[in-house]
């Protein structure tokens, strides 16, 4: 559910390094008022109004890291939209009865409505759970299937909002570790309040840092990020004039 936040630059910029995924576990989650609730229900799949839950967020705000540490809570099976457009019915049919969680869910049913059908009321006949996540609510999916559509009206919805500045404060950290930073206290507050409260926000920060960090060779003190911050700052107002 990710892709590059700088998109393309006219003038060089630090390169970005590839970070792996981090393993997701339910206790890693970074929680805060934004997604409190939706990881609340998500944590309880017997209270659920059915057998299916709908999770939504904008960009960068964990939902696919929600998905896969959900699985992993439930020992369950986390499938993306590609792999989930690969697996025959008799596949799907072998893990019914678990617990499954589908990332991009609305690319799925976009593109094999009929085949999500057919799962989603194989879940409910055998007792499972099944856990999507997605940037839309279902509302917005597109099929042309009515037994479908209403099937996902009736689905409960879940949603992440954008980060207030406490929950800010913790995603610096957490985006900043998986790079192998560690930020301190001084720079954490000189950030939180100078960017924008967005997950997109926070990614292309962190990115751009990272990248600062690898061809200065040294730490990622407050110099160094009020530089970066500048840098962004500065690329912003030449997008707003060139518009």
């Amino acid at each position: 559910m990710t892709s590059d936040p700088n998109g393309p630059q006219d003038s060089p910029a630090q390169p970005l390094l590839s970070f792996p995924a981090p393993e997701a576990h339910w206790d890693g989650l970074v929680r805060g008022a934004a997604n409190d609730v939706a990881a609340g229900l998500a944590s309880r799949p017997e209270a659920w109004a059915t057998h299916a839950l709908c999770v939504t967020g904008p960009a960068f705000c964990g939902l696919s890291y929600l998905a896969r540490a959900w699985a992993d809570r439930f020992g369950g099976q986390y499938l993306t939209a590609a792999e989930f457009n690969t697996l025959k019915l008799g596949a799907l049919d072998a893990l019914a009865a678990g617990h499954v969680s589908l990332d991009d869910a609305d690319l799925i049913v976009a593109k094999r409505d009929e085949q999500f059908l057919s799962f989603y009321n194989m879940v409910g006949a055998k007792g499972g759970r099944l856990l999507l996540v997605a940037h839309s609510g279902p509302a917005a999916w597109r099929t042309g299937i009515a037994d479908l559509r209403s099937r996902l009206n009736a689905m409960p919805l879940a949603e992440i909002s954008q980060p207030d500045e406490d929950h800010l404060r913790a995603r610096l950290r957490a985006a900043a570790a998986q790079r192998f930073m560690k930020l301190s206290p001084e720079t954490v507050n000189y950030l939180v309040p100078r960017i924008d409260l967005s997950y997109e926000a926070i990614e292309t920060l962190m990115d751009r840092l990272s990248g600062a960090v690898s061809m200065a060779g040294k730490a990622p003190g407050l110099a160094l990020a009020r530089t970066v911050l500048e840098g962004l700052d500065e690329d912003g107002e030449e997008d707003e004039g060139a518009g």
